[in-house]
């Protein structure tokens, strides 16, 4: 891909002098949920009170029938909505060199089993975890985040349900 420019820090826009990143649909979309993983395999644990991070449920993933999270366990769930249509062409040019903006956004969703004392605070805490993986950051290929936020759903039975946001945008070249 094109050179990024000079180092930035992380979640400032690209300034007028650097070259603008872009990155393909696929690779944004891997891009996005490493991020996640990588924040809620380090911490998720610890929040939860578990050896291992609670389970996550991939939006590309199929689950089995009698394989959905247990009511007695935290887990998360891990949406991406492209907005259709998400931006359109920027550039003109011929075919690989045509740059086009893309948008939407990343949900997860947070459950912390309302039968322990503490839900509403393990939620909380994993739904920072969530958070803090994608506010004032941008992946690699330069997928931005930004309006990053937890909404509060409140006891969805067995679960008291936190959901993160995160909107979007990248460039893509085709």
């Amino acid at each position: 891909g094109p050179d990024p420019g000079p180092e930035r820090t992380a979640g400032a826009p690209p300034a007028a002098s650097e070259a603008l990143m872009s990155t393909t649909t696929p690779n944004a979309r891997d891009e996005m949920l490493t991020m996640f993983r990588d924040a809620w395999n380090a911490s998720a644990a610890a929040a939860a009170g578990t050896a291992q991070p609670p389970r996550v449920m991939w939006d590309a993933a199929e689950e089995e029938r009698g394989d959905g999270p247990r009511s007695d366990e935290c887990w998360a769930g891990v949406s991406i909505a492209h907005n259709p249509p998400a931006g359109g062409q920027r550039t003109l040019g011929e075919t690989g060199n045509r740059r086009f903006a893309r948008a939407g956004i990343l949900t997860v969703q947070v459950f912390s089993p309302m039968s322990v004392n503490n839900s509403i605070t393990v939620a909380e805490d994993l739904a920072v975890i969530a958070r803090d993986a994608y506010e004032g950051r941008s992946s690699p290929s330069g997928v931005w985040f930004r309006n990053v936020g937890i909404q509060e759903v409140g006891p969805m039975d067995p679960w008291f349900q936190l959901n993160v946001t995160a909107e979007f945008s990248y460039d893509e070249i085709k």
